[in-house]
């Protein structure tokens, strides 16, 4: 069964950014995470796990680059089950040009790491997702990351994600520099940034099952601990008017008294309300409930 994270990859990986600036940006993301200039720059490689994933990184770059020579090449990963797609630009000049363009984009002033137009920071983060990221299953928990062992490369996505108006935060887990997101709010929000609405709408509708869920057990709770208060409440006054019993007759008790205390042993698990229903004349809920706090005061009395 595929899960969460792996369907959010697939819907990503067959976004095509429209503009030329935003092929680039993507690119370049996906060079930041597995790419390497080669051979003293005699070809360059980009590097990727998912076929899926190094289709879409090969055909950015014949479209960017219609007559740049490629070639991709697949081998079984030592450290994974799975294999290693390498596309690889293969000429001194096709690589030039390739790294020439991810290297001469346009960054805003306040900070050189970061690309200044919105649409191409989306599609960075996007490119930084599909090469290193994941998402858990919002069924289970909140929790967006993308990792690297780079700490230029975790601080880019770090910035660029904030500059999104997103709060991301970076850390470091065995050896690798974590980004990541555990607001859910953020992290519907920067799905959508990055394209991925059906995974949004998938996770927006286990939240609301989530929230419909949590809200039900508190209610419950509460009821529950309503109940219970409840419980706790006749046990101490029945208490109160066994021990009065013990010294005198409830008879001798002022007949107001008499009545509600008579009432108490009688109908145990009844509410204050009911046991003011039952009273002659009717009492109200605070007139039972002030004269049982009467009786306990009593039985204090006699202890």
């Amino acid at each position: 069964m595929v899960g969460f994270s792996e369907n959010t990859k697939r819907e990503l990986a067959h976004i095509m950014p429209e503009s030329r600036c935003c092929r680039i940006a993507e690119l370049s993301a996906y060079y930041d995470f597995g790419g390497y200039l080669l051979g003293g720059g005699r070809y360059l490689d980009i590097n990727h796990y998912s076929p899926v994933i190094a289709r879409k990184i090969l055909t950015l770059i014949k479209e960017l680059f219609p007559s740049a020579h490629t070639q991709v090449l697949v081998q079984r990963s030592r450290a994974r089950k799975n294999q290693l797609c390498t596309v690889r630009v293969l000429t001194e000049h096709d690589a030039a040009l390739v790294y020439q363009a991810i290297s001469n984009q346009e960054y805003a002033a306040t900070d050189p790491k970061i690309l200044m137009r919105q649409c191409c920071k989306r599609a960075y983060v996007r490119g930084a997702f599909l090469s290193h990221g994941s998402i858990a299953n919002p069924e289970k928990t909140y929790h967006l990351e993308i990792f690297t062992d780079k700490y230029e490369v975790a601080r880019r996505v770090t910035a660029t994600i904030n500059a999104l108006g997103l709060s991301a935060k970076m850390t470091t887990r065995k050896g690798d520099m974590l980004v990541y997101l555990k607001d859910a709010e953020e992290i519907v929000t920067l799905l959508n940034l990055m394209g991925a609405h059906s995974a949004l709408l998938r996770l927006e509708n286990i939240r609301v099952v989530k929230d419909m869920r949590n809200q039900i057990n508190r209610l419950v709770n509460c009821e529950t601990a309503n109940v219970d208060k409840i419980i706790q409440a006749s046990i101490d006054q029945i208490e109160a008017v066994k021990h009065i019993q013990k010294h005198m007759n409830l008879s001798d008790l002022p007949p107001k008294l008499a009545q509600i205390a008579r009432l108490r042993i009688d109908n145990p698990y009844a509410s204050l309300k009911e046991l003011g229903e039952m009273c002659d004349p009717p009492l109200s809920k605070s007139g039972v409930n002030y004269r049982m706090k009467q009786l306990i005061e009593l039985s204090k009395q006699f202890r």
